[in-house]
């Protein structure tokens, strides 16, 4: 059987081979109808590109390394597993090939190590800055997603702003002894959403009490063991949660202590998990658009791999304030 070919295809759409390989490339304009029709006629024709000539001819693999900490999950409904979704659906779009690997300290994965990507998306902030470092030395276009470093290009959530609003919400509704927990601080991300809650409690003249904040552990059940930790030794009238799993397990350990949720405590969470709505109540969180970190990340990859002598670009992806009921009515 002959195999389909570029020319194949142009005659089947009625356009030129040039249209054709730029619009399977994913690189030079072509109208998106045009587009469309070109990837479902050689869909339909069972095209392939021959991918070890084109890797020689472009000296590119065509391949994206997407790296992580082995600490993280990458299941379908966690929040780096819609990353990764997110991520590889959008390489697909530019007819990339996504390759994932996870680290647990320095050492180099092999498709890194053999020079089998053109581009890393490093994710997440337990990744070792030496090791990323490291892989800026070896001059591999990267860009940081839910992490940041100076002089590396990144893209990831407002922390600090987010966390302010959450905050800023609690205090117009009249709370004055508003706590914050997590599972630990010993993480960027949580540590920037206890800044935007301090700078609330600041720009709106209430003192900040250290007696307010705990840490759990690692893991679900962080959000059980800082809360309870928290009201053996006072009690507040609402709560920060530097994410929606603290604040979900968080929620068991205040009605372990005979508490009502809002009507005692109210409780706020970040990120709008998928498990935010089947709370009891529904949990108030800081939405955080996953989805467009991660198009945004392919596009600044993509952009550095064709042109890699740019300064860095630093994208901060703003926050919305998802209101819901386990922040309750203003206190009387």
């Amino acid at each position: 059987m002959t195999r389909p070919t570029l020319k194949a295809i142009a005659k089947r759409v009625g356009v030129s081979v040039a249209t054709v390989s730029r619009a399977l490339s994913g690189r030079g304009r072509v109208d998106e109808a045009t587009r469309e029709r070109i990837l479902r006629v050689a869909e339909e024709l069972g095209y392939a590109p021959d991918m070890a000539a084109r890797s020689l001819v472009l000296r590119r693999t065509e391949n994206i390394g997407f790296l992580i900490h082995a600490l993280q999950s990458l299941s379908p409904h966690t929040f780096y597993g819609e990353i990764l979704t997110a991520v590889e659906r959008e390489l697909r779009r530019h007819r990339y090939h996504l390759h994932f690997a996870t680290v647990e300290d320095e050492t180099l994965p092999p498709l890194i190590k053999e020079n089998r990507v053109d581009g890393l998306i490093l994710v997440g902030c337990d990744l070792p800055p030496s090791l990323i470092h490291s892989l800026k030395e070896r001059r591999i276009p990267l860009v940081l997603l839910d992490n940041h470093l100076p002089g590396i290009d990144s893209v990831f959530t407002d922390n600090i702003g987010g966390a302010f609003q959450a905050t800023t919400h609690l205090i117009r509704l009249g709370h004055r002894r508003i706590a914050f927990i997590a599972e630990t601080l010993d993480n960027l991300s949580f540590r920037e959403r206890f800044e935007g809650y301090r700078q609330a409690l600041e720009a709106h003249s209430l003192p900040f009490d250290p007696e307010l904040v705990a840490e759990g552990e690692r893991g679900f059940e962080g959000g059980f063991l800082a809360m309870s930790s928290l009201l053996k030794r006072t009690r507040p009238t609402a709560v920060v949660a530097a994410n929606d799993p603290t604040a979900a397990s968080a929620m068991r350990a205040i009605r372990a202590h005979g508490l009502r949720i809002p009507e005692d405590i109210a409780v706020v969470g970040f990120d709008d998990d998928p498990l935010a709505v089947h709370t009891d109540p529904p949990l108030t969180t800081m939405r955080v658009f996953r989805s467009k970190m991660a198009v945004l990340a392919v596009a600044r990859l993509l952009d550095l791999i064709k042109n890699p002598e740019q300064p860095a670009l630093h994208i901060r992806v703003e926050t919305q304030l998802i209101i819901r009921q386990s922040c309750g009515s203003p206190l009387t």
